[in-house]
């Protein structure tokens, strides 16, 4: 399993736009189990309603854990998602 956390700092937070993007990522690894956490609650990011869910905004933090045969690979593809999107930055 892999985790990472990343700084959220776009001001409208996780909106339709990039949440679908993100989902559609998560989507393409189905062989993996793919969640993100924010305060507490868990949900998986293979779901557009879960992730909405979560409320995210700017100044939030977000951990993404991908766990399964292609965890790396999948781990990549969200981050790249979440930064070339500009929603969030991965935090050290």
């Amino acid at each position: 399993m892999v985790s990472k956390t990343f700084l959220m700092i776009d001001p409208n937070g996780f909106h339709a736009g990039p949440t679908n993007e993100l989902v559609y990522t998560a989507n393409q690894y189905l062989d993996c189990a793919i969640f993100g956490e924010h305060e507490g609650l868990r949900v998986t990011l293979h779901s557009i309603l879960g992730v909405l869910s979560l409320s995210i905004r700017a100044g939030h933090v977000l951990t993404i854990s991908v766990d399964g045969p292609n965890e790396e690979m999948a781990m990549k593809a969200l981050q790249s998602v979440i930064e070339c999107q500009e929603i969030g930055i991965l935090k050290k």
